[in-house]
C-alpha cells in the first residue's frame, strides 16, 4: 500500500506547493506570512488511515471549477452542484483550472491518476476548502490486516463491529420512545439534538425488533450520529480483514472479521453512516 500510495502523495504535495500556496508578496497583500505551509500527515481512525495533504493557500475556486466543467462538458450550464460536488470534478481526467502548467505541476492535472489509485485500494477521497484560506485532500484507506478493539452488535441476526474509538455512549431506546422519534429521526441526549439511523431498516432486516433496542451514539470529528441496534454484545478484539473487490460499492463497512465461533461479523463504516444520518436530517432541521 504504502508503495502504491507514492506517487499520488508526491503529485498531491507538488500540486500544493506550486499552485495551492500564493507567492510571496500574494501572501503578504493578503495578511498572509510570507512563507506558506503544507502539512502533510497521517492519523488511524477506527479501521481506516486518515493521510491529509493541509496547504494554507488561496482554496479551490468553486465557481471557476464550474466555469472549467461546463466549457468541458462535464456538466450542464443549469446544474446545481454542492460546492463539494464541485471540488470532486478536479478529478475528472484531464480537468484543470490553472492558466499556466509549471513543470512541477498545474492543480488538478493528473488528479484523476490519484484518484484511481485511491479507489483500487477501496479507500475515497475528500476534498475540503475555504476560499482564502485553506484546501486539505484526505484519503481514506481501509487498514488491511490490523487489531483494534470494537463493540459487538446485533442488528436482527447479523452481528456487526464498531471500532470502540469512535463509541461515546449507549442509551436504552423502548417500543414507546422508538414510537415517538418516527418521522423524526433524532434524539434528545441531555439538550443535544442527535439524528439517529435505525440500522434494521438500513440493512432490510426481515426479523422484528427487539423490545428494548439499544442507540449506540458515535462520533468523529464534531459531527455526531446514533445508530439503533437490536442488542449490544460487548467489547471484541477484532482483526480487519478487506473486503473483495466484489463488495467495492458497499458504503456502509469498512471490513469483515471472523468471530471466535467461525461467524463473520461486518466492520460499519462509520464515517459514512455519520455521513448519511446527517443528511438524512437536514431537510427535518431546516423545516
Amino acid at each position: 500500500m504504502i508503495e502504491r500510495l507514492n506517487d499520488p502523495l508526491v503529485h498531491m504535495v507538488r500540486n500544493a506547493i506550486d499552485h495551492g500556496l500564493e507567492s510571496p508578496a500574494e501572501r503578504e497583500a493578503a495578511g498572509k506570512p510570507r512563507r506558506g505551509k503544507v502539512l502533510l500527515s497521517a492519523v488511524h481512525a477506527g479501521a481506516q488511515v486518515l493521510i491529509s495533504i493541509q496547504d494554507d493557500g488561496h482554496g479551490l475556486d468553486a465557481a471557476r471549477i464550474r466555469a472549467r466543467a461546463v466549457e468541458n462538458g462535464l456538466i450542464g450550464a443549469d446544474d446545481q452542484l454542492s460546492d463539494d460536488e464541485l471540488y470532486q470534478l478536479i478529478f475528472a481526467p484531464g480537468f484543470s483550472t490553472a492558466t499556466t502548467v509549471t513543470s512541477v505541476s498545474g492543480r488538478g492535472v493528473g488528479m484523476d491518476v490519484v484518484k484511481r489509485t485511491i479507489d483500487s485500494l477501496r479507500g475515497t477521497v475528500e476534498v475540503d476548502s475555504i476560499p482564502g484560506q485553506q484546501t486539505v485532500v484526505t484519503l481514506r484507506l481501509p487498514l488491511t490486516l490490523a487489531i483494534i478493539d470494537g463493540l459487538l452488535v446485533r442488528v436482527g441476526d447479523g452481528r456487526y463491529v464498531l471500532p470502540l474509538a469512535v463509541v461515546e455512549e449507549c442509551v436504552e431506546l423502548s417500543a414507546e420512545a422508538d414510537a415517538r422519534s418516527r418521522g423524526r429521526n433524532f434524539l434528545n441526549i441531555r439538550g443535544d439534538l442527535v439524528p439517529f439511523l435505525r440500522l434494521r431498516e438500513q440493512f432490510d432486516s426481515p426479523l422484528p425488533p427487539a423490545p428494548y433496542q439499544k442507540v449506540v451514539i458515535v462520533s468523529e470529528g464534531d459531527a455526531r450520529v446514533g445508530l439503533v441496534v437490536d442488542e449490544v454484545i460487548g467489547d471484541h478484539q477484532t482483526v480487519i480483514k478487506s473486503l473483495s473487490r466484489l463488495h467495492a460499492d458497499v458504503e456502509c463497512f469498512s471490513g469483515a472479521t471472523i468471530l471466535g465461533d467461525g461467524g463473520v461479523a461486518l466492520i460499519l463504516d462509520i464515517a459514512h453512516l455519520i455521513d448519511l444520518g446527517q443528511k438524512r436530517d437536514e431537510p427535518r432541521m431546516a423545516s
